[in-house]
């Protein structure tokens, strides 16, 4: 059983009411402060996906069982696990306020009593989820000579799609153009078909070339299926009757003020958002497969140089099936105008990873264990991850050209080295305060991770509809120069002149993750003394260093164009600790 809970800080306190801002929920556990987002500037309030409960049971029974005959292994196994999640997550419960700078100043809109944007939810959407996993899988590992082993397997996997034990859900239906309530009508209770044909075979070759039996070469093959989280189908609450969201945005007629920032008649707030699934949702799968190159050094040493390929296929991804067209007529209607952006998780995404790694490992030996590893890679995909933040989103810019966002993975790290070691100190050992000596280290360097220049949130520049729940899409610029700088520094990470905002009701050419923040360094060690007091009793002492270097690990750079520190680095990791500890180990 795993149990999360996170609460907004502000819980108990009513501080709309303190400062002034109507009071949205009337539920206990929704008070605290509206979320106020200030262009440049850091936020105010509570988060507005918080509060959330998440409660996992999970159910499950396990059996193997292996048969050896003549120079054959074979290996049986079965897995059957049912998953029950309730919870909760009250979004925008609490409203949001964003001052987004149109008038060229955040600070002074927010001054002004002039929001640029505001959003509030009305919902009622406890969440209870109920899903069975299925898994067979039979193996044979063949010593065909005595330097040649082949590994055969087929594993087969399935993953009932997730229901509410009442059906206390809905969809957006695009036969009808309407919220349908799901298990009625032809709709299936999940939203989506069951997958049913979710074969891995598994193959594996380990072949020792040399009578000496320095030498290894393996290589393998295998597909392996996602085992269907639980965060597509959470979407089915988040439509109406259930969750009704409202997106406000100001005009010169129908200005929104402070007072009362969530009016309940106002005839500038967008519809209604809305969530489904492509029918026939696939379950996602991982082709990997790999090539390795082993050599024993001495007696405790071994040198290994690897190739590591990765596709992944039928990934969920989400876009809004709702856009409009890009235009720069004042009013662009969506295809579907009672709705504003449609959410459709859909397995389409695709990844590919490629990896040249090389590993040096020191057994222990002489006091001194240690692993060197060094990783050459890359790896591109036309989306990261689900519902990520705003300026680094899952959806595509343009719904209608998904490839146009197939770029490096918000996770692609090209190089990175590691060095671990644990090494007995050689001295005197009949001295007590010279015997039990350790010291420790993991040093870690790597290049730093791509990121997405864009335009600020919440402006509508292609003028293809702003998301109505809070994250989702953001416009990003035209390139119209080479953003490198042979010489980035913290206040001045790319040369911002290379990007401009596009003409009103168009897209911008820049790519996604085009461009690289800074690398990571760290140097931690530990100086450990063991004392042993008597048998079964040990006293430790531990030194240890983290940073020792001290070196500033910037985080990524303000990517949003329009913003008062678009291009600088405003934040960075943690600097040199030390910290003391005394254990008595029996």
């Amino acid at each position: 059983r795993v149990s999360l809970r996170v609460n907004q800080q502000n819980q108990g306190n009513n501080l709309n009411k303190a400062v002034g801002l109507p009071t949205v929920s009337t539920n206990p556990r929704d008070t605290g402060l509206s979320e106020i987002v200030v262009s440049g500037f850091s936020t105010l309030g509570d988060e507005i996906n918080n509060p959330q409960r998440d409660t996992a049971n999970t159910y499950e029974l396990i059996d193997s069982a292996s048969w050896a005959r003549g120079s054959h292994l074979f290996k049986f196994g079965i897995d059957v696990r049912r998953l029950q999640q309730n919870g909760f997550a009250d979004v925008e419960s609490r409203g949001l306020l964003e001052f987004v700078g149109f008038t060229g100043n955040a600070l002074a809109e927010m001054l002004q009593d002039a929001p640029s944007v505001t959003a509030i939810a009305r919902l009622d959407n406890p969440q209870h989820l109920r899903t069975q996993s299925y898994n067979f899988y039979a193996q044979d590992t063949w010593r065909a000579r005595p330097n040649l082993t082949l590994t055969l397997g087929l594993r087969y996997e399935y993953n009932t799609p997730a229901v509410d034990p009442q059906d206390r859900a809905s969809i957006y239906d695009p036969a009808t153009h309407s919220i349908v309530a799901v298990g009625k009508n032809g709709i299936p209770r999940a939203g989506y078909n069951a997958d049913k044909n979710n074969f891995a075979p598994r193959l594996g070759i380990a072949w020792v070339p040399d009578a000496a039996r320095r030498w290894v070469v393996r290589t393998g093959y295998g597909i392996y299926y996602d085992q269907s989280a639980l965060a597509p189908s959470e979407g089915l609450y988040f439509n109406p009757p259930y969750f009704n969201s409202q997106l406000f945005i100001p005009t010169a007629q129908f200005p929104i003020i402070l007072e009362n920032p969530f009016p309940s008649n106002y005839p500038g707030f967008i519809p209604n958002g809305a969530f489904t699934f492509q029918r026939n949702l696939r379950t996602p799968y991982m082709q990997q497969w790999n090539f390795s190159l082993q050599r024993q050094i001495g007696l405790s040493s071994v040198a290994e140089l690897s190739y590591v390929g990765t596709k992944g296929t039928k990934l969920i991804d989400n876009r809004d099936i709702n856009q409009a067209k890009p235009s720069p007529q004042p009013v662009n209607l969506r295809p579907v105008p009672q709705f504003a952006d449609i959410d459709a998780f859909e397995s389409r995404g695709n990844s590919n990873y490629n990896a040249l790694q090389a590993r040096f490992t020191q057994r222990f030996h002489a006091g001194l264990s240690a692993l060197a590893s060094y990783t050459w890679s890359k790896s591109i995909d036309d989306a990261s991850g689900f519902f990520s933040s705003a300026g680094d989103p899952n959806f595509p810019q343009d719904s209608n050209n998904v490839r146009g966002d197939r770029g490096l993975s918000n996770f692609d790290i090209r190089h990175r080295f590691t060095l671990s070691y644990s090494y007995d100190l050689p001295l005197p050992a009949k001295k007590i305060l010279l015997r039990g000596w350790q010291t420790n280290g993991v040093w870690t360097f790597q290049t730093g991770r791509p990121f997405t220049v864009t335009l600020l949130p919440g402006v509508d520049n292609s003028n293809t509809g702003l998301p109505s729940i809070g994250f989702g899409v953001v416009d990003r610029p035209n390139v119209v120069g080479n953003p490198h700088l042979s010489h980035p520094a913290p206040d001045r990470w790319f040369d911002t002149s290379a990007f401009l905002t596009p003409p009103f009701g168009a897209f911008g050419n820049a790519g996604r993750n085009i461009l690289a923040g800074p690398g990571f360094s760290s140097v931690n060690i530990s100086l450990i003394k063991n004392t042993m007091i008597r048998e079964g009793l040990t006293l430790q002492f531990r030194a240890e260093i983290f940073n020792l270097l001290d070196r500033a690990n910037f985080n990524l750079p303000d990517s949003f164009l329009g913003s008062p520190s678009f291009g600088r680095i405003l934040s960075a990791g943690t600097p040199r600790r030390t910290q003391f500890g005394l254990k008595l180990l029996f």
